[in-house]
């Protein structure tokens, strides 16, 4: 089983048919060969491909947060991200304080908040037990203090294909296994993977 989760989803994209005609312009040619040209162009940068900077995807990202720390390093995007505070704080303590206390016997309760929220092996019963409790006194430094790298954050993020193009190239084969996920999950899910790098 693997002991990483990283989820894509796109919400959507748009600018395909735009990009190519601002490359029509550009090489005063008939819209309907721009696609071919296009292809051609797509991995010649040096400002060749400039075209897919006008091709923009929405994604859903759900990842760590420690993932999270190497995507910001692509600043020419957007992100939109759930709380760690406001969305954490509302989730953990609608668990009842029996269930955390232990003065109720259904931890499973614990273990599928845990399963669905944080990456295996990234907390324990006793580091939950002091973000809840801190959660539930609003102690905001405590809670990020608490809150393990492995927590799984989601994010709308926001790119054109050139930004999705650098991703491809400087990070397939990272040693992070997140990245190469993150890579054939979106080249599965845009409309125009010709345009991107293969894996």
């Amino acid at each position: 089983m693997e002991n990483y989760y990283i989820s894509v989803n796109k919400l959507e994209e748009a600018g395909y048919l735009a990009s190519l005609i601002g490359l029509s312009k550009s090489f005063k040619q008939k819209l309907d060969k721009m696609p071919q040209v296009a292809e051609k162009l797509a991995n010649k940068d040096g400002g060749h491909n400039k075209f897919l900077e006008a091709i923009i995807v929405w994604l859903e990202v759900k990842a760590p947060r420690y993932w999270w720390q190497e995507a910001d390093t692509y600043r020419i995007s957007t992100k939109q991200s759930e709380s760690t505070i406001h969305s954490l704080v509302k989730d953990i303590i609608k668990i009842p304080k029996e269930v955390v206390a232990g003065k109720d016997g259904t931890i499973e309760i614990i273990e599928n908040y845990i399963n669905n929220n944080f990456e295996s092996g990234s907390i324990c019963f006793d580091q939950f037990s002091d973000l809840y409790y801190a959660c539930l006194s609003n102690d905001v430094l405590k809670v990020k203090k608490s809150l393990p790298e492995g927590y799984l954050q989601t994010r709308t993020w926001c790119m054109s294909y050139k930004t999705l193009r650098n991703i491809i190239l400087q990070r397939q084969n990272h040693p992070l296994p997140h990245w190469n996920s993150f890579i054939s999950q979106v080249l599965s899910l845009v409309d125009y993977p010709k345009l991107l790098p293969k894996m």
